[in-house]
């Protein structure tokens, strides 16, 4: 009886050391290059969509005189990508929470895909802004839902990291814009389809929406949210997609993975129809506990985008006036009034090209921006990402005010220029959000912070766009402030949670991954 014992006693203790929560499971298999290499898929939506709304910037100067568009219908154009995202941030973070990360994802993005490479084809500005309008409403999954998708296929220690990596590679991205801009638009052809001019504009318009499609078609090939399929209850699948990636990252079998049972946390959601599950999926977020976090990750949202995606959006316009302005010893916004005293006064054609020095200052600060993002972001660890957001929001919101002061064209230049850094601050927002919310609520707590901060995102454009003309001071030191208020908001967020083992098993699981 006593052997009989034992042997049980042994046979427990050994499926113990081969049972684990998800965390822990994460952890040993690892970071290694099969979800490196993911990441980097998921980091090419994020690039698609920061590419296909600041792609504006240079689409439209050069639109302007063949779509015929007014500045304020400019300004209206220039916010329709965040318009779309504001309106359906709400359903696609639903459809992310239900029917899986992966799929979603890929739909999504072939359809914006589709339509941002048929506005290229558009007679018109009606038919322009249509197709626009339609790659809009699909632009917020790509946005957001890879932010998610990353911290949780990643073990929880490098997560922080490689979502901070991840949004340098976005600032890397957006580097795109000027350089492809610069390579396409300077092109002298014109090719005569009846309806329209097939000019270099349309065909930088095509070429943006298509990262849509190269990250959808990449991601077919990757695997579902292994968190996604705990929550849904689906445990044998989610530990396949586990055994997976440690193959991929260990370079063993998948049946060498040491897991070999996943316990699943208790489900208490109530299954119903689509709008009391819709309703589960979002009432938590607007009461407390969750409540207090999701408002201030909104509003820190709202100020990261509001220059990030608002302001930045006129940068292009404003170096452009302000370069070749000829206005020396003078500020920006000195110069800008001075140039359009010049444009009321005499009747001069449509004109719509960019002067070289445009291209090149962007090409060059987003370069430089998508370096210092990736130094940054590699010491996220050391410096904190509570510590990284109060510098960030202090650094651009200084910058901003110092604008109004500035009479150097190169250091305006500069400042304006550095913009883009801002963009180091999403991942750090997000990844409080994936500690703070449950996985569950996770999807939709992010798409709903994102559609706060691209209200920010209209917000600026559109005020930008009536100041820098009407109050021009005004522009730099309401953007500055708005800043400078987040700095201060960023020492209410959480101390940051740092993954310990919090029982024997994970000290087991570690001994095992080393045999």
């Amino acid at each position: 009886m006593g052997d009989r014992i034992n042997t049980i006693a042994e046979n427990v203790s050994k499926e113990d050391k081969h049972t684990a929560d998800l965390d822990q499971a994460l952890a040993v298999a690892g970071l290694g290059w099969y979800n490196i290499k993911y990441c980097l898929v998921l980091a090419l939506f994020l690039i698609a969509a920061i590419v296909e709304p600041v792609g504006y910037s240079f689409v439209l100067p050069a639109a302007m005189c063949d779509l015929e568009m007014t500045s304020s219908q400019r300004g209206f154009i220039a916010s329709i990508p965040y318009i779309g995202i504001v309106i359906t941030s709400f359903p696609w973070g639903y459809l992310l929470d239900t029917q899986g990360r992966k799929k979603v994802l890929v739909i999504s993005s072939l359809i914006a895909g589709v339509f941002g490479i048929l506005s290229g084809f558009m007679p018109d500005l009606i038919s322009f802004a249509a197709c626009k309008f339609l790659t809009s409403l699909c632009i917020a999954c790509p946005a957001a839902a890879p932010y998610t998708y990353i911290g949780e296929i990643l073990p929880g220690k490098y997560r922080d990291i490689i979502l901070s990596i991840t949004n340098a590679m976005q600032i890397a991205g957006s580097a795109l814009v000027p350089l492809l801009a610069w390579a396409i638009l300077p092109l002298d052809f014109r090719i005569d389809f009846g309806a329209y001019i097939f000019r270099p504009w349309r065909l930088l318009t095509m070429i943006y929406a298509l990262v849509f499609i190269i990250g959808a078609l990449l991601l077919c090939f990757g695997p579902e949210s292994p968190k996604y399929l705990v929550s849904q209850g689906k445990i044998d699948e989610a530990l396949e997609v586990l055994r997976v990636i440690y193959a991929g990252n260990k370079r063993k079998s998948p049946e060498d993975f040491p897991i070999k049972r996943l316990v699943a946390p208790p489900d208490n959601r109530k299954k119903g129809s689509f709008f009391s599950s819709l309703k589960a999926q979002s009432w938590p977020l607007l009461k407390p506990p969750f409540l207090k976090w999701m408002a201030l990750n909104g509003f820190l949202m709202f100020g990261i985008f509001s220059v990030l995606n608002g302001l930045y959006m006129w940068v292009p316009d404003v170096l452009n006036r302000v370069m070749t302005g000829g206005g020396s010893g003078k500020t920006a916004c000195e110069v800008i009034f001075d140039r359009l005293n010049q444009t009321t006064t005499e009747d001069a054609e449509c004109v719509d090209t960019i002067d070289t020095v445009t291209f090149v200052i962007n090409s060059v600060a987003n370069v430089c921006c998508a370096v210092i993002g990736i130094a940054v972001s590699s010491t996220v660890k050391i410096i904190g990402k509570k510590r990284l957001l109060v510098i960030l929001f202090f650094l651009i919101g200084t910058f901003c005010i110092l604008i109004n002061f500035i009479t150097q064209d190169m250091v305006f230049a500069v400042l304006l220029s550095s913009f883009p850094i801002m963009g180091l601050a999403i991942g750090p927002v997000n990844a409080y959000a994936v500690e703070i919310f449950p996985t569950h609520l996770r999807g939709m707590a992010v798409g709903l912070s994102m559609m706060v901060g691209r209200t920010g995102s209209i917000v600026g454009t559109n005020v930008a766009g009536i100041l820098l003309n009407a109050a021009c001071e005004v522009t730099f030191y309401s953007f500055g402030s708005l800043l400078l208020l987040c700095g201060f908001l960023t020492f209410l967020l959480p101390k940051s949670q740092s993954p310990q083992p919090k029982n024997p098993v994970k000290e087991e699981l570690s001994d095992i991954t080393k045999l």
